[in-house]
């Protein structure tokens, strides 16, 4: 019986510290995106966002940043010029966008923007799986932005 209740109150005590982690997560730094999640500002631009639940697990602050990482080392100038606009955007709060990218979990997604308006877009749900190799995951995520990018270089 002594046995029992020691690891029940492991148990309890182990939970108790997850679930303050998971809350601090929730509460991490904003990338100084837009609140709402959409740009204030005309262009043929190609938008990357990080769609994130309200309630955030360590998996995805990690996949947060390793795409803020391949967007600061990879895409910095693009960044700089706002060629590309980064969103960090809790699709509880923005119902609408989540709608519009049909999002139901955390991931990223790539969409190509002209004058503010979304003209398409593709959402990355394999970051979750890509996420353990890093070089699959900036292959996985970098293609996409290269094919946008192309796209908007193209219609220039």
């Amino acid at each position: 019986m002594e046995l029992l209740k020691k690891i029940l109150t492991n148990c309890l005590l182990g939970f108790a510290l997850i679930s303050i982690g998971f809350a601090l997560g929730k509460h991490s730094v904003k990338s100084g995106a837009q609140s709402n999640g959409l740009p204030h500002s005309g262009g043929h631009v190609v938008a990357v966002y990080y769609m994130h639940s309200t309630f955030r697990c360590v998996t995805c602050n990690t996949i947060e940043k390793m795409t803020r990482e391949l967007l600061d080392s990879s895409y910095s100038e693009q960044l700089a010029d706002s060629r590309i606009l980064w969103f960090e955007v809790d699709f509880q709060e923005n119902e609408a966008l989540a709608r519009q990218f049909e999002v139901v979990a955390s991931c990223v997604v790539v969409a190509e923007m002209k004058d503010g308006a979304i003209l398409e877009y593709k959402r990355l749900d394999d970051v979750w799986t890509q996420m353990k190799d890093p070089a699959a995951f900036n292959r996985y995520v970098g293609d996409t932005i290269d094919r946008y990018l192309q796209k908007i270089r193209g219609q220039l």
